[in-house]
């Protein structure tokens, strides 16, 4: 993601603000005189956008109005600033409250309104620069009588008026003087003008006029009670022939410790419409974001096949819960999370359940579907997710103060689509515009054997594809276990369109009448029968993929493989592909490898039963041999009615039904 320099005062007012159409007032100070009061009603404007037309959003009750001032809920405009006239066709604003640099989905138009209240849409970029904070631009069917003229010559102690939208109440004037100069804080390129003239939220775009009526400046900031602005000869020498963008990004990413300074510069030939100006900047900006972010993984510690990797390397999942990998700030070594540990879980109907965890900003989830929902109908209805978590976990809107309503469905996607990760899995993308945040919620649906796995992140509209990009990195390094009962493998084996290619030589099949099931898992094959366990429908199977050495080479595949008899006792089957450890894992990683190709306890063969906990255990290595680096090991774990005879009776039959081949 990048992270974004903000200005000293962005005026452009949150979600619900006052707009009126008024004449000039004036505070702390005498008023202009009549003439220059009759300049102002007719030469500034407020810059508006267009309320949203359509809000999807289901509600728990309905929303009350009434609660909102009269004013705002009967304007079908946002006022977000202020724009002046400064010839017969052009006026001029401050850049950021027209930001070409970034595109709302919800507010993608702008318009000003005069003092009567008409309302004309922007048409032409004549000049600007998002550095220097100044925009000039005509609009759709307007000319303009009356205009203000520069004024390039100012001292200290000159009396000035801000003229501006002052939170969106009309256009308010209120007098100060001019305090100084102060470098623009990069490199001091030019100066900004600095005044004790007040200024509030849509002041940003106003004039800075004098006593006879001119501008001095154009209103950009506040801060700490001084108005800063951009004096007219900075406006005056700016090119009209491009306009001008430069930012310095910061970028970083979730999952990685280092970060990425950048300095992104583009241009757009002028004179052009405002959006054709903003689609140039945005297809630039997006091909920067494309290569900053690589370059910032390229820097990263290599992934996989690179030295910080044996933490990784040795890791499994062991819950139902994805887990990410990423780069440990500590020592630089890439590792899995242990996000599991900090879920929250909701019961849902059917034994169904819904675990969640928020880190920075990204919202994880694993449902395990309720019994009586298919499969087929989850994976088809990416609606169905989304309002089963808002109905769970709740979501609010505040419409004013403090009356919150709570969310329980943005109803219907307004896109939907697929993704293919790096591991090959394919993966249902969804986006919900939220209209009265100008948000969207961008969410990555993995399709699993009992339920999806989900990554889901809301962002403002304009950086739908910033965090488009960074959802896609999440995926390629999320690990997701794939586990459900019989019956439900059965089904989602059918579902072609969602299987990765590290499925291609897993094969499953499962006999009821005859409660035994076969298992084929790269190169281990199980054929398990009613002397091992009674296999029923709601027998479970977890395999955990995950990266590991196979004869010098990386594979992804099935490293862990457990079967439980039923999802709820100890009666259960472990089979776990140990790969000999890198030495930097330490000591105790070395010495249970050593007891590995020991076949020490419990991996020695040998029945372990503990009548007190009315349990019982036995474990052997399959594959056991001189030099071995790959070790496939055994564990079988029983309750109830146990003695050693019949455990290992079990166990036998166990190793008889498995196969490893080379």
């Amino acid at each position: 993601m990048k992270y974004k320099l903000l200005p000293l005062f962005f005026p452009i007012l949150a979600v619900l603000c006052v707009t009126c159409t008024s004449v000039p007032s004036s505070s702390d100070g005498g008023p202009l005189s009549a003439q220059i009061l009759d300049l102002v009603q007719n030469s500034v404007f407020e810059v508006v956008i267009e309320k949203p037309a359509e809000d999807h959003t289901v509600y728990e009750k309905e929303l009350n109005w009434d609660n909102v001032p009269f004013a705002i809920r009967n304007d079908n405009y946002y006022s977000i600033g202020t724009a002046f006239a400064i010839s017969s066709t052009e006026l001029v604003t401050a850049f950021h409250v027209i930001h070409l640099g970034y595109e709302s989905i919800v507010y993608n138009k702008y318009f000003v309104r005069d003092s009567q209240g008409t309302v004309y849409e922007i048409d032409q970029v004549t000049g600007g620069s998002n550095e220097k904070d100044y925009l000039i631009f005509t609009v759709k069917g307007k000319t303009f009588n009356k205009f203000f003229q520069f004024e390039q010559n100012y001292k200290i102690g000159d009396p000035v008026f801000s003229i501006g939208n002052a939170l969106g109440e009309g256009i308010v004037v209120r007098t100060g003087l001019i305090l100084g100069t102060v470098p623009e804080e990069d490199s001091g390129r030019w100066n900004l003008l600095k005044s004790s003239a007040d200024g509030n939220p849509g002041n940003s775009g106003g004039p800075l006029v004098t006593p006879g009526g001119k501008v001095v400046a154009l209103v950009t900031a506040r801060q700490d009670n001084i108005i800063y602005s951009l004096p007219a000869e900075v406006i005056l020498g700016g090119s009209r022939s491009a306009l001008s963008y430069r930012v310095k990004p910061r970028f970083g990413h979730l999952i990685l410790v280092n970060n990425l300074n950048n300095i992104f510069e583009a241009s757009a030939p002028l004179p052009d419409t405002y959006t054709r100006v903003r689609n140039t900047l945005r297809a630039a900006y997006v091909k920067n974001y494309d290569t900053s972010m690589s370059a910032l993984f390229n820097e990263a510690p290599e992934y996989i096949n690179g030295p910080n990797n044996a933490f990784l390397l040795d890791s499994s999942l062991s819950s139902t819960f994805p887990e990410i990998s990423f780069v440990d700030p500590n020592d630089d070594n890439w590792k899995l999370s242990a996000l599991n540990r900090n879920t929250r879980n909701y019961p849902l109907d059917d034994d169904g359940r819904l675990n969640h965890v928020l880190v920075s900003g990204y919202n994880f989830y694993k449902i395990k579907k309720p019994k009586t929902v298919s499969l087929e109908s989850i994976y088809n209805d990416p609606k169905y997710i989304m309002d089963l978590i808002l109905q769970n976990i709740r979501t609010e809107r505040t419409l004013w103060g403090n009356d919150k309503y709570r969310i329980l469905s943005y109803g219907q996607p307004a896109s939907t689509g697929r993704y293919q990760d790096a591991l090959g899995r394919i993966w249902i993308t969804a986006q919900w515009l939220i209209e009265f945040a100008d948000e969207v919620n961008i969410m990555y649906i993995l399709p699993l054997p009992d339920g999806p796995a989900i990554i889901s992140t809301s962002h403002s509209s304009s950086l739908l594809q910033d965090y488009e990009w960074d959802l896609r990195k999440i995926c390629d390094h999320l690990f997701a276990a794939y586990t459900a009962a019989f019956e439900d493998w059965v089904s989602f084996l059918t579902m072609r369109q969602y299987i990765p290619a590290f499925f291609q030589n897993l094969r499953f099949q499962w006999n009821n009448n005859e409660q035994s099931f076969s298992l084929t898992c790269g190169d281990i094959r199980i054929n398990a029968n009613i002397n091992v366990f009674e296999w029923a429908a709601n027998s479970e199977l977890f395999l955990a993929p995950s990266w590991y050495k196979l004869k010098d080479t990386m594979v992804f595949g099935f490293r862990k493989i457990i079967l439980n008899k039923d999802p709820w006792g100890n009666d259960f089957i472990i089979l776990y592909r140990n790969i000999i450890p890198d030495p930097k894992l330490g000591s105790r990683v070395m010495e249970n490898w050593n007891n590995l190709i020991t076949e020490r306890h419990p991996f020695n063969g040998v029945p372990a039963v503990s009548a007190r906990e009315n349990t019982g255990s036995i474990g052997a290595i399959l594959n056991n041999r001189p030099s071995a680096d790959t070790i496939i090991s055994v564990y079988l774990s029983m309750e109830n009615n146990l003695d050693e005879e019949n455990l290992l009776l079990r166990f036998n039959a166990l190793r008889q039904s498995i196969s490893i081949t080379n």
